[in-house]
């Protein structure tokens, strides 16, 4: 509910209003009292001061300052008063880039409920900020991942209605593997969304085999709430959400992964834009050509996936088996190549 607007006898709420869009279009230039007076349909200075001290006492923040020859009182609008409904640019660019990083993630049903999200905040923003907005939004782009759609609300729904109401979920599933989709019955912990390799899941527990599964949500069909119930062990679930790489997690305790990268870009690549893996560190060799990385996780095809993008540059060094594995998969692709 929007806090009321306090006014008095000088200034009523629509030229309350009308004060505070004057000093949101001004922006960092700022408006003299003779200036907020005149457009205000040539109001006295006196219903100006009014004006500014009713916006104060309601929560608005205005800065002053004295410029020009000779020196005139300029106000600047810091913060709108707490009735205030106006979006900013900064605001709305916000909503932009999670409705394309979501869309880029997983689930363009996302996309869709951000953008009428976003059409809604179009009418509160001011002209100057909208104008900011729109230079800003044309120059956002967004790259990489995936455009994974669900289909219908009919699916997304009753998953987010088990979310919140700790309620088992019913639907069924496409796996990759098989010929025709499956019955499952679950526990839903979480969705989580994955830019490795580009994809939204359901994070649920599996009450016939007790342990965390990952499920792609565009693979889920039919899907209904059941009763109520509690997730019966929250710490692997727990586990399986922060160690998860490219979709591919488990509820085991995670182990560590050590690996060399070599080359100079690299080094310098990782160092501007350490990846978002858990845990994870560098250590730059000396000679800045090559760097030791660490990090966890708790499946061997989230690890080795992303230090495959690496190809001849990175050498896992820990735990042995993870490195045997990586070899193993190197020389089959090797012998690819060397196919005539």
């Amino acid at each position: 509910m929007a806090a009321e607007i306090r006014t008095d006898g000088l200034v009523d709420a629509e030229r309350l209003r009308r004060t505070l869009a004057l000093l949101r279009e001004a922006g960092p230039k700022g408006m003299t009292k003779l200036q907020l007076a005149r457009r205000l349909g040539g109001v006295s200075t006196r219903t100006v001061d009014r004006a500014i001290i009713l916006l104060e006492e309601q929560g608005a923040r205005l800065d002053r300052s004295r410029e020009g020859r000779p020196s005139v009182l300029h106000f600047r609008l810091q913060k709108g008063p707490t009735w205030d409904e106006h979006v900013t640019g900064d605001a709305r660019l916000a909503l932009r880039l999670a409705k394309l990083t979501l869309a880029q993630s997983g689930t363009l049903l996302w996309q869709d409920k951000l953008e009428a999200l976003e059409a809604l905040t179009s009418a509160r923003m001011s002209s100057r900020d909208r104008t900011l907005f729109e230079t800003l939004a044309k120059a956002v782009r967004v790259q990489g991942g995936t455009e994974d759609p669900i289909e219908a609300p009919e699916v997304l729904e009753p998953i987010l209605k088990a979310l919140q109401e700790e309620r088992e979920l019913e639907f069924e599933y496409q796996s990759a593997s098989a010929k025709a989709p499956t019955a499952h019955r679950v526990l839903p912990y979480a969705l989580t969304h994955d830019l490795y390799s580009g994809g939204a899941f359901l994070l649920a527990w599996d009450p016939g085999r007790k342990e965390p599964i990952h499920l792609r949500l565009n693979r889920i069909g039919r899907a209904k709430a059941g009763p109520r119930t509690k997730v019966p062990d929250v710490e692997p679930l727990e586990r399986a959400a922060r160690f998860q790489i490219g979709g591919w997690t488990s509820g085991e305790p995670p182990f560590e992964v050590v690996a060399r990268i070599e080359g100079a870009h690299w080094v310098q690549a990782l160092k501007e834009a350490p990846p978002a893996l858990p845990e994870f560190s560098e250590r730059i060799a000396r000679d800045g050509k090559s760097l030791e990385v660490r990090f966890k996780a708790t499946h061997a095809n989230g690890a080795s996936r992303w230090i495959l993008q690496f190809g001849e540059a990175a050498e896992v060094l820990e735990p042995k088996w993870l490195r045997k594995e990586i070899q193993e998969r190197l020389e089959k692709a090797a012998k690819a190549y060397r196919r005539k």
